[in-house]
C-alpha cells in the first residue's frame, strides 16, 4: 500500500517550472510572521522519498518542530480512511492492457521486468498513473526508503500533536490526472531511464538544501509542460497560500510541502509575503 500511496506526494511535489535566479537563500526551513501571530509557524521544503542512507531530519527541524503545536501536510497522511478510498482509486476499473496499443503493451512489459521483476499483467488492474509511480520509485538506487511525511507524522503522534492536510488525497489525485493526461504521462514512462540522472541531480540539491537549484533541476521540459505547471504548482500552491494564514493564526503550525512548492513567482513563500507575512530562512 504504502508503494501506491507514496507516488502522489512524491511526483505532484517533485516538478517545477520557470527556473529563475538565486533569490531564495539555501534553506530547507522557513520561518513565517506576522502582527496578526501569536507565535511564528514554520515551513519545511521536503524531498518525499530518499534513500534511508541519505535521510535526516536536521536539528533546526526538530527544534521548529518541538515549538509548534500542529503538523500540516500535503495530504493528512495519518487518515487511513481517506487512504484507503484513494487507493481504490488508483485502480483503473477495468484492464490497463485494454487502453494501451499492442506496441506500448510490450515496451511497458519488458520495462516492468528489467525494472521491477514484475510483468504488465500483474498490474494490470492499476491505473497508468500508478504503473508509472512503481517506476518512479526505483530512480532512487536503494532498496530502503523514507519519507519525510511519515517521520514527522510519527513524530506527531508520539507528542500527540494534530495532523491535518492542506488538500485530499483523493484532490491530489484529480490535480495529478489533470496535469499528465495519458499522452503526456506514456511520454514519462518512455523516459524512465533519464529520470535516474534527474533524481540524483535533485537529492544532491536537496541535501545541501539548495531549494532553488533543486527548482531549476526539475523545469526540464522533458518532464513537464503548461498544463502540468498550471495543475501541479499554480493552483495548488495558490490554495494552500489561501488556507494557511487561518491556520497559523489557530495555533502555531509546522508545514512541510514539497520543496518544488516554495521558489518561484508562485510559491508559497512569495505568495505568503505578497499577503504580508515575514518568511525568513532557518540557516541553524
Amino acid at each position: 500500500m504504502k508503494k501506491l500511496l507514496a507516488f502522489c506526494c512524491f511526483l505532484i511535489g517533485s516538478f517545477a517550472i520557470n527556473a529563475q535566479k538565486q533569490t531564495l537563500e539555501n534553506s530547507v526551513l522557513w520561518k513565517i510572521e506576522h502582527k496578526d501571530l501569536k507565535e511564528p509557524s514554520y515551513l519545511m521544503g521536503t524531498i518525499h522519498i530518499l534513500c534511508k542512507d541519505d535521510f535526516s531530519i536536521p536539528k533546526k527541524v526538530i527544534d521548529a518542530f518541538d515549538k509548534t503545536e500542529r503538523l500540516v501536510l500535503e495530504v493528512d497522511m495519518s487518515d487511513m480512511k481517506a487512504l484507503m478510498a484513494a487507493q481504490k482509486k488508483m485502480m483503473s476499473g477495468g484492464k490497463l492492457t485494454e487502453t494501451l496499443s499492442k506496441e506500448q503493451q510490450a515496451y511497458l512489459d519488458n520495462l516492468l521486468k528489467k525494472e521491477l521483476n514484475m510483468s504488465l499483467k500483474m498490474v494490470d488492474s492499476y491505473t497508468l498513473a500508478t504503473v508509472y509511480s512503481l517506476l518512479i520509485q526505483q530512480s532512487f538506487d536503494c532498496p530502503l526508503k523514507k519519507m519525510y511525511e511519515v517521520e514527522l507524522t510519527n513524530l506527531a503522534k508520539a507528542a500527540r500533536k494534530e495532523v491535518a492536510g492542506l488538500e485530499t488525497l483523493d484532490a491530489q489525485l484529480d490535480f495529478f490526472d489533470k496535469a499528465y493526461p495519458k499522452d503526456f504521462l506514456w511520454k514519462q514512462i518512455e523516459l524512465f531511464s533519464e529520470y535516474k540522472d534527474l533524481t540524483n541531480d535533485m537529492v544532491t540539491s536537496y541535501i545541501d538544501e539548495d531549494i532553488e537549484k533543486l527548482y531549476a533541476e526539475v523545469r526540464d521540459e522533458r518532464f513537464f509542460n503548461k498544463t502540468t505547471e498550471h495543475w501541479l504548482l499554480t493552483v495548488r500552491n495558490t490554495n494552500w497560500a489561501k488556507l494557511m494564514p487561518e491556520m497559523m493564526k489557530k495555533q502555531a503550525t509546522f508545514f512541510a510541502v514539497g520543496a518544488a512548492h516554495l521558489p518561484g513567482e508562485n510559491g508559497v513563500i512569495n505568495l505568503l509575503r505578497q499577503k504580508g507575512y515575514t518568511v525568513t530562512p532557518v540557516l541553524k
